[in-house]
């Protein structure tokens, strides 16, 4: 019986994305999405130009605004979020027929015995980053035996087909920062290709 092996896809700036995708006008600015936290608004979610401007998830909006006083920003839509990642769940399953959803930004997929097929782990992760590379969407992946070690890797170990590893030396260490993590995993079947996926 092979060996398991998950992959994690930690689409780490998917809210931001999906708006830039929409509207391309965007794509050079300093931008991020924003939702309400108790009396203030906070950044949710960040373009790769807002991060090199130091803006930080979770930062307070008007912190954000004075050092950057040129940031662009939208309101969180959760629910299009939800809609977003459940069509690159369909998509995904072109690599493989079993993907799990990892609130809110993440997808597992269990690639045993799938690997081979797209010239093996190294080249599925290759083909995956170069597609979600050209859907827009920024990609951190985590290969490794466990889901934990796979989650923990893609967050922690880098970007890219080298994220990979056997999962029992850092499996008990990546258990423990999932604190915000799903607490069930739910597989499903997927397959719906790129162009599929939803951008409402």
């Amino acid at each position: 019986m092979p060996k398991r092996r998950i992959v994690s896809l930690w689409f780490h700036r998917l809210g931001a994305e999906r708006f830039l995708r929409r509207q391309g006008q965007l794509c050079d600015q300093v931008f991020a999405v924003v939702e309400d936290l108790g009396q203030m608004q906070v950044l949710s979610s960040l373009s790769e130009r807002a991060s090199q401007e130091g803006l930080q998830k979770g930062q307070p909006l008007r912190d954000a605004q004075a050092m950057c006083p040129q940031l662009l920003t939208r309101l969180r839509n959760r629910q299009a979020e939800e809609l977003f990642l459940k069509g690159l769940a369909r998509w995904a399953g072109k690599f493989s027929p079993w993907v799990a959803i990892e609130p809110t930004e993440s997808l597992m997929l269990d690639i045993t015995g799938c690997a081979h097929l797209f010239g093996g782990e190294k080249g599925m992760v290759a083909q995956i980053s170069q597609e979600t590379g050209d859907l827009g969407l920024s990609l951190c992946t985590g290969v490794a035996d466990t889901p934990g070690a796979a989650w923990g890797l893609a967050r922690y170990g880098g970007q890219g087909p080298e994220a990979q590893r056997s999962g029992d030396a850092i499996d008990q260490e990546a258990r423990a920062t999932r604190s915000r993590a799903a607490k069930r995993r739910h597989w499903e079947r997927g397959g719906a290709p790129p162009k599929a996926i939803s951008s409402a």
